[in-house]
C-alpha cells in the first residue's frame, strides 16, 4: 500500500516512477524491475542498474518500437532535468528516425525537459561520447543509437562502453536498427519488435490506436533462457505490464544466412518473360 501511495502521488508530481528498495530485492542485486512480473521473472529480477544494454531491431521500420522502449526505460531509471536522458546519434541516424516530438514525449509520460539530445558527425563520435557521459555519471541513462552494425560498436567498442558504464555505476544502452546479431559486451541483448495496440477501453467502435506493445525476444541473457514476452506500456501509471501474445504479434522466423545460398523457395506459380518482338537475346519486357 505504501508502494501504491508513493508511486500515485510521484505521477500527479510528475516526477519518476519511485523505487522501492526491500533487503535482498532486485535493487540490492543492481536489478531494476519494470514492474511486469512475468518479464522481470524472466530477467533474473529485472535489468541490470549498470553496465551496456543491447536492444535491436531486425528492420528500420522496427526503430519506433526500440525508441518507445527506449524512452519507457530513461522513466524506469529517474530520468529528469536534473539527471537526464542523454540521447547521442551520428546525423546519418538522425536522419534514418527523426527527431522526438514535445507533445508526444509528454503523452508517453516523459518531461521533455528531462531528455537531452547529442547528435555527432560519425558513429565513431557518438561511441566516444557514448564513454564519456558514462564516465560523467551524470545522465540517469545514455542512449547511443546507431544503424546496423557499425565497426565501433563490434565486440571490442562495446566492451570498452560496458567498462565505462559498470565503473561509473551507470546504464548504457545501446539501440541499432536494422542490425544483425552480433557478438558484443553487452550482458543483456534484446530484439524489439512492434505488437497490435488493443483497441481502447469503452471505444472499441473508432479508429483509436490504445497502449503502446511491445514484442521482446531475449537473445542474450547471461543464465537465463531465450524466451519472447510481450508488454504493454501504460504513459499514465508509467509503468509497463504483462500481456499474452496475440495473433497480431507474429514470431518472425530467423535472418536468413547472408553468406550462404538464398534457400530454394517452395513451387508456386511461374511467370515466363517473354523477350520484346520475340528476338533471341533482345532486351526484356518491362515489368508490369
Amino acid at each position: 500500500m505504501l508502494a501504491a501511495l508513493r508511486h500515485a502521488i510521484g505521477r500527479i508530481e510528475g516526477a519518476p516512477p519511485p523505487i522501492v528498495e526491500t533487503p535482498g530485492g532486485p535493487a540490492a542485486l543492481g536489478l531494476l524491475p519494470l514492474g511486469a512480473p512475468r518479464f522481470d521473472a524472466a530477467l533474473g529480477g529485472g535489468l541490470p542498474r549498470r553496465g551496456l544494454l543491447e536492444a535491436r531491431t531486425r528492420a528500420a521500420r522496427d526503430s519506433g518500437a526500440a525508441i518507445g522502449f527506449a524512452l519507457a526505460l530513461a522513466i524506469g531509471f529517474g530520468a529528469s532535468p536534473e539527471r537526464p536522458l542523454l540521447w547521442i546519434a551520428s546525423a546519418e541516424a538522425w536522419r534514418e528516425t527523426g527527431f522526438p516530438c514535445r507533445e508526444g514525449l509528454l503523452h508517453f509520460g516523459l518531461d521533455p525537459g528531462a531528455l537531452v539530445l547529442l547528435r555527432t558527425r560519425t558513429d565513431v563520435d557518438a561511441a566516444w561520447a557514448g564513454e564519456e557521459a558514462a564516465r560523467s555519471g551524470a545522465p540517469a541513462l545514455t542512449v547511443v543509437e546507431a544503424r546496423g552494425n557499425p565497426a565501433v560498436f563490434a565486440l571490442e567498442g562495446s566492451r570498452r562502453l560496458h567498462t565505462r558504464a559498470k565503473d561509473a555505476g551507470v546504464p548504457i544502452l545501446l539501440v541499432r536498427h536494422g542490425g544483425e546479431a552480433e557478438t558484443g559486451a553487452a550482458p543483456l541483448r534484446l530484439l524489439v519488435a512492434p505488437g497490435r495496440a488493443a483497441p481502447v477501453a469503452g471505444l472499441e467502435t473508432l479508429p483509436l490506436l490504445g497502449r503502446p506493445r511491445f514484442a521482446l525476444h531475449l537473445e542474450k541473457a547471461r543464465g537465463l533462457r531465450s524466451r519472447t514476452l510481450c508488454l504493454e506500456w501504460d504513459p499514465h501509471e508509467r509503468r509497463f505490464h504483462d500481456i499474452d501474445a496475440e495473433p497480431g504479434i507474429p514470431r518472425r522466423p530467423a535472418d536468413a544466412p547472408f553468406h550462404r545460398p538464398d534457400p530454394a523457395r517452395a513451387p508456386g506459380a511461374v511467370v515466363a518473360l517473354r523477350r520484346e518482338g520475340g528476338r533471341p537475346g533482345g532486351p526484356r519486357a518491362p515489368w508490369h
